[in-house]
C-alpha cells in the first residue's frame, strides 16, 4: 500500500499516452452516412465517443411510420428533438423539446408521425435492453453487437432495471 503513492509523473505520462483517444466525427453531420440500427426505419450517426468512459454523442432518425421500441439503458440518456415529430404513448414530442432518462428506466416506443431526428447523449457505451431480454451494445462507430438475449425477465418488468 505504501507505494501506491509513489507513481512518478513519467508513468502517468506513459499510461495517459497509451490511451486511444476519442473516436469523433467532426464537421457537417451530412458528411457521414446513417447507420442502421436492429429496427426498421432506425438509424445512427455517432459522432463522438470517449473510449475510456464510453460516453456518446450521436444523432438518431426515426422514419415516418416507423417505432423506435421500448426499452431499457444502463446509462443516463439525454433526448433532444432537432426535427419531426414522435410520439410516445399519449405524449407528443415536437422539435426543440428536451428529456433525461434515468438509467434503467423503460422508455417508448417512439413512433414516428414525421421523419424525427433526435440528438442524444450516453453517460457510458449505449446498450439497449428490450423488454424481451434482447440485447443490443454500440460499437463507436453506432454499428451494434447483438449480444442474444440476457434472462433479465426480473430486472426488465420494474420501472427502473437498477432498482433491482
Amino acid at each position: 500500500m505504501e507505494n501506491l503513492g509513489k507513481i512518478d509523473a513519467k508513468e502517468i505520462s506513459k499510461i495517459a499516452s497509451s490511451l486511444m483517444p476519442p473516436f469523433t466525427r467532426l464537421g457537417k453531420h451530412t458528411e457521414y452516412d446513417w447507420v442502421k440500427l436492429p429496427w426498421k426505419g432506425i438509424y445512427n450517426k455517432v459522432l463522438f465517443m470517449d473510449r475510456v468512459t464510453g460516453a456518446t454523442i450521436e444523432l438518431a432518425k426515426v422514419e415516418k411510420g416507423a417505432t423506435f421500441p421500448e426499452h431499457y439503458h444502463p446509462s443516463v440518456q439525454t433526448l433532444f428533438l432537432v426535427e419531426g415529430r414522435l410520439r410516445s404513448n399519449d405524449t407528443i414530442i415536437t422539435p426543440g423539446t428536451f428529456n433525461v432518462i434515468p438509467t434503467g428506466q423503460l422508455h417508448g416506443p417512439f413512433f414516428a408521425e414525421k421523419t424525427s431526428i433526435q440528438y442524444k447523449y450516453f453517460s457510458s457505451v449505449p446498450v439497449y435492453f428490450l423488454k424481451d431480454g434482447s440485447t443490443f451494445i454500440y460499437k463507436e462507430d453506432g454499428t451494434q453487437i447483438n449480444a442474444g438475449k440476457l434472462d433479465m425477465k426480473d430486472a426488465l418488468i420494474l420501472d427502473n432495471l437498477i432498482r433491482v
